[in-house]
């Protein structure tokens, strides 16, 4: 049985909108304080609309890679 060195669990967690730097993409700010790039995928892009600065949105980490996350969601 081959392991991968990756987990296979992605993270869930909520982090506050910093900027908008692209029409899906924002910079964010994780609860420990750890900034990640957070994107909107397109079955989610009618929140683009909806998103500004300081709000707080649910979003989806793959524990590999903590610089970018998927937005799911606005608390």
């Amino acid at each position: 049985m081959s392991t991968s060195p990756y987990p296979s669990q992605f993270i869930d967690a909520v982090c506050t909108i910093r900027e908008r730097f692209a029409p899906t993409a924002y910079h964010a700010t994780l609860p420990n304080g750890k900034e990640t790039v957070a994107f909107l995928q397109k079955k989610e892009a009618h929140l683009a609309a909806i998103i500004k600065p300081g709000d707080r949105v649910t979003v989806t980490i793959c524990p590999a890679d903590f610089d970018r996350a998927r937005i799911r969601s606005i608390v």
